[in-house]
C-alpha cells in the first residue's frame, strides 16, 4: 500500500510540474501577443499615443509627490522620480521618431536605472505587502518606461515630413 501512495504521488507532482510549466508558456504567448497588438495600435494612432504617453507622465509625476506628502516617501525618492519623468518628458516630445543613441534617451535609462535602484532600497528597509510593492513599482517605475519601449517600434514606418537645408520637400 506504501508503494502505491508513493507512486500516486510522484505522478501528481509530474503532472503538475507538466501543468506548470503548459502555463507559464501559454501566458508568455498571450502576454506577447497582448504587447504585439498594443505596439500595433501605438504605431496606428501615434497622436493619440504621444498624449496618453504625456498624461501617464503627468500622472506617475502627480503619484510620487502624494506619496511623498501623505505616505512619507523619502526626498530622494522623489526628486529621482521626478527627475526621471523629466527626462522622460524630452524623449516623450521627440515621439515617434526617438532616437535610441540621443543623450536624452541614454540620460533616461540612466535614470529608470537609479529610479529603480532607490526604489529597491526604500522597500529594503519598509515592511509594506507585495501587493503594495507591486503596485508602486508597476505605476511609478514601469509604467511610461515600457510605454516608451513599445512607442520605439512607431518610428519605423512614419514616412519622413522634414524639408532638406534649401527648403524644398525631401520627397
Amino acid at each position: 500500500k506504501q508503494w502505491y501512495q508513493r507512486r500516486v504521488r510522484g505522478t501528481f507532482a509530474v503532472l503538475h510540474w507538466v501543468a506548470f510549466l503548459l502555463e507559464i508558456f501559454f501566458a508568455t504567448v498571450c502576454i506577447a501577443a497582448g504587447l504585439f497588438y498594443i505596439t500595433e495600435v501605438i504605431e496606428d494612432y501615434t497622436m493619440i499615443s504621444k498624449s496618453v504617453f504625456k498624461w501617464s507622465n503627468i500622472a506617475v509625476a502627480g503619484a510620487y509627490s502624494m506619496l511623498f506628502i501623505f505616505e512619507g516617501a523619502g526626498i530622494i525618492n522623489l526628486l529621482i522620480g521626478i527627475l526621471t519623468f523629466v527626462i522622460a518628458w524630452q524623449v516623450i516630445e521627440q515621439f515617434p521618431n526617438i532616437d535610441m543613441l540621443s543623450p536624452s534617451f541614454i540620460a533616461l535609462v540612466v535614470a529608470m536605472v537609479l529610479n529603480h535602484v532607490t526604489a529597491y532600497f526604500f522597500f529594503k528597509d519598509r515592511f509594506l505587502s507585495f501587493s503594495q510593492i507591486i503596485a508602486y513599482f508597476t505605476i511609478c517605475v514601469w509604467l511610461v518606461p515600457i510605454q516608451l519601449i513599445l512607442g520605439l517600434v512607431a518610428g519605423e514606418n512614419i514616412l519622413p515630413t522634414s524639408t532638406n537645408s534649401r527648403g524644398s520637400s525631401i520627397l
